[in-house]
């Protein structure tokens, strides 16, 4: 990428380069030996264990022998609440009594205060969400809202809107500690992670 910068030319033949940099480094076959994982739990958390042990000794192959075998994206399994027997945005309905003590439990802002997070705060938001209109109507009654939980920053909030008793998507960017979670799990894939400026993000000096 820095060739190309230098040389102005940002070509599929210059950028090829990158390519070939990348397939003779280390990167992949460090990448191969975990090409299965994801896979692996496809058909939940005890045969999971079982097979990226098997991939542990093998190399990557799943089960033990196959190369590779297919992989769903994680929004793409994700369930609705209905096949729960939940219904909406209520958290209590779903994690009745959680709380964080605060000595071996934390809640997600203290978290991102021992992660010194920092951006600048009049620096244009770097994550978009393409319809608002969804968090609000079909995502909050048929998935509550997931950005919300599987986000560990709290970057996402569902804040009383103020005037028709409505509810609002409040993205707190700020917090934001660049884990990509968010453009890979959301159920609908409106959300888009793109680079913030320079600088920003977590620091991880307190812990």
């Amino acid at each position: 990428i820095f060739e190309a910068l230098l040389a102005g030319d940002f070509s599929a033949r210059q950028l090829q380069r990158y390519e070939q940099l990348v397939n003779e480094s280390w990167i992949v076959p460090e990448l191969r030996k975990v090409r299965n994982f994801h896979a692996g739990f496809k058909h939940g958390r005890w045969l999971g264990l079982v097979n990226t042990g098997l991939q542990f000794i093998t190399g990557g192959r799943a089960w033990g022998i196959l190369d590779r075998t297919k992989a769903e994206p994680g929004h793409g399994v994700m369930k609705k609440l209905s096949a729960y027997g939940y219904h909406g945005d209520n958290i209590e309905q779903r994690y009745d009594g959680l709380r964080f003590d605060g000595k071996t439990t934390f809640n997600k802002l203290t978290d991102v205060y021992h992660a010194a997070v920092g951006h600048n705060e009049d620096q244009p938001a770097h994550l978009h969400v393409l319809d608002m209109n969804i968090c609000s109507t079909r995502c909050a009654e048929e998935y509550g809202n997931p950005c919300q939980r599987f986000c560990p920053a709290a970057v996402y909030e569902m804040v009383d809107e103020g005037t028709n008793g409505g509810r609002k998507l409040q993205i707190n960017f700020s917090n934001c500690v660049h884990c990509k979670t968010c453009d890979i799990m959301d159920p609908y894939q409106i959300i888009n992670w793109v680079t913030p400026e320079g600088g920003g993000g977590p620091d991880y000096k307190g812990m």
